[in-house]
This record gives C-alpha cells, sequence and structure tokens, in this order.
C-alpha cells in the first residue's frame, strides 16, 4: 500500500462515503430520543381489536397503493413508525414492567399468519418504520388484515432522510378516513407523511472548532441543531419542549454509524424489518461497546419559537448546542 504525505491528503477523512460528525450527530441524536421516550412510556399499544374514540378501528389494516408494488400487497395502519426495541424498562405505577405490543404475526380474515416472515402461500415483511406490511404475492383488497403491535407516541425525524416536502397529516387520533384508501391522508404511502407528535431535527450551518490540546489535531467543536416540534395540541408541545429543555448539560453516547452498517449490525436492514444480526441503541452506544464512536455534550438548549399554526397544528424550535471532542 502506497501511502500519500499528509499534506495531500484531508485530514480525518478516509473516504468520500463515510459518515462524518454532521451525520453522526443527526443519526444518535435520533437513537438517543427514540430510546429516551420509549423509557417513559412514550409508545401506544394496539391490541385486536382497537377502536378510536371518534369511530373507525387502529388495528385494521388498509391497503394502498405504493409504486414498485401490486395494488393488494402493501397494507398499512393508521398510525406508522411501530416499535421493534425491546429490553428497555418502565413502570408505570401500575403494572411492574409495561411493555409494547410486538408483532408476531398477523391476521388475514380468520386466519392467524406467524411472523415474522409468513409462510410460503402467504409470505410477507414488516416495514416498522412505515408501519406496514407488504406482502409477497397481492392479497385480494377485499381482505381483513389485522395486527397487534404499539406505535411511538411521538415520531422522530431527520431532515437529511425526511425531507419537508412530505405531508404533515392532521388528525391522526381519528381512523375513519383510513377506510378511504382512494382519497384523503392514507391515500398517500406512509413515506410521504408525518404524522404528529413529531420531532423533526436538522443540523444547521452554526459550527465552531477550537484547538484541544498542543502536540495533537484533537478539536473541540461546537454544532448547533434544531429540533423542530409539530403536535395537534398545545399539551402535547408544551410536554415535548418541557421533556428537551430538561436534557441540557446531558451526556448523549453515540456509536460509529460507519462501523456499525459495515459490521452489519445497524438494528433494522433496508426494508426496515427487524436485523435478526442487529443491536440496540444502549448496546451499540455503551462505551465498553465495539461500536462506541464518541460523547456529545449538550451544552445549551434554547427555545426559539413557539406558536399555533392552525388550529390542528401547534409548532416549536428548540436549538440545541452540542460540544463533541474529534
Amino acid at each position: 500500500m502506497t501511502y500519500l504525505p499528509s499534506y495531500e491528503v484531508f485530514n480525518g477523512v478516509d473516504k468520500l462515503g463515510d459518515n462524518l460528525l454532521i451525520d453522526e450527530l443527526e443519526e444518535n441524536i435520533k437513537a438517543y430520543l427514540d430510546w429516551g421516550f420509549l423509557n417513559i412510556g412514550g409508545y401506544v399499544n394496539v391490541d385486536v381489536p382497537t377502536s378510536g374514540l371518534y369511530g373507525g378501528t387502529f388495528h385494521e389494516l388498509k391497503t394502498v397503493s405504493t409504486p414498485g408494488y401490486k395494488d393488494g400487497q402493501v397494507w398499512q395502519g393508521a398510525k406508522k413508525d411501530w416499535v421493534w426495541q425491546s429490553g428497555f424498562y418502565w413502570n408505570d405505577g401500575y403494572f411492574d414492567n409495561n411493555t409494547p405490543n410486538t408483532v408476531s404475526g398477523i391476521n388475514i380474515n380468520t386466519n392467524f399468519i406467524a411472523g415474522p416472515t409468513g409462510v410460503a402461500a402467504t409470505g410477507y415483511h414488516i416495514n416498522y418504520p412505515l408501519g406496514q406490511v407488504i406482502f409477497d404475492k397481492a392479497i385480494p383488497k377485499t381482505s381483513k388484515v389485522s395486527a397487534s403491535r404499539a406505535h411511538r407516541w411521538c415520531q422522530i425525524y431527520k431532515s437529511s432522510t425526511d425531507p419537508h416536502w412530505k405531508e404533515l397529516q392532521e388528525l391522526t387520533y381519528k381512523p375513519t378516513s383510513l377506510n378511504q384508501p382512494k382519497s384523503g391522508d392514507y391515500s398517500m404511502s406512509s413515506n410521504h407523511r408525518i404524522q404528529m407528535p413529531a420531532i423533526i431535527i436538522e443540523p444547521i450551518a452554526s459550527s465552531s472548532s477550537k484547538g484541544w490540546q498542543l502536540g495533537a489535531r484533537d478539536f473541540m467543536v461546537t454544532q448547533d441543531i434544531l429540533l423542530h416540534i409539530f403536535t395537534e395540541n398545545g399539551s402535547d408541545k408544551n410536554r415535548i419542549t418541557d421533556i428537551l429543555r430538561l436534557q441540557k448539560e446531558g451526556t448523549i453516547h453515540m456509536y460509529d454509524l460507519n462501523k456499525v452498517v459495515d459490521s452489519g449490525v445497524y438494528p433494522l436492514d433496508y426494508r426496515g424489518s427487524i436485523n435478526p444480526s442487529g443491536s440496540y441503541y444502549h448496546e451499540l452506544s455503551a462505551e465498553n461497546s465495539d461500536y462506541f464512536w464518541n460523547n456529545t455534550f449538550i451544552k445549551d438548549v434554547n427555545i426559539m419559537d413557539m406558536e399555533s399554526r392552525n388550529k390542528n397544528i401547534y409548532w416549536c424550535t428548540i436549538r440545541l448546542t452540542t460540544e463533541t471532542l474529534v
């Protein structure tokens, strides 16, 4: 192997495709928030049956037209971002260890098809982030499909992979429009909808670096991150705002996304299904883990804007100032 002199190469970069600081921060802040909300009960269990307070049912799935698939292949629920993690502990004061429902299988009409992949005649996979069941072969659109599951109370998005052109969906606590697959919000596939409450993570061009010690190329990098909060009522907006502002002067343990992906231990695969070889956030980010990368310190938390867009959308932006030694 031929090594180039240092003045001919970039410092700290091995290849163009590597995830660097901003990507690592965005990825790990999402994983940290997802895991943190689960540990305070931030999920909603959906049993079979579960009726909506305003009519409709949450347990039923409806078919949706999706490019690349035949009609009757993709079925989705009223709420997406299904919970796939386990191993966390939450004491709700009533049950000593309240845990989210796991998807053990799906119901088609009167038949239960065990998961995670079904059987040869009715094979399928589950896309947990999109809250969808995708069949290997299309089934009749008149079928009754349902599943016991849990979805996240607050959905977390990365601005780099979930651009803002997607629809901000209102009234997700009313699943009645799920019965109108040809029109309305649910006529679109889940990947085009942001459901509330939601937090969108957006790194911004506000950053600085300071040398850390003599004789080394270590830097303390200060990077600002915006957290855009969207909710359907003022109570949820205030609750999320308070949860986030209480994290000031906290530390986020971060895993090395490059190593995690290269080693095949990312928790979900390319289809959004559970990776049998994957690990959870608390395992990957533990300081004794082979995949631990760094810590980032939340130096400051500032509330920038707090307003109501309309009667169904409440909005707030929080600026996190983080410090990371790189």
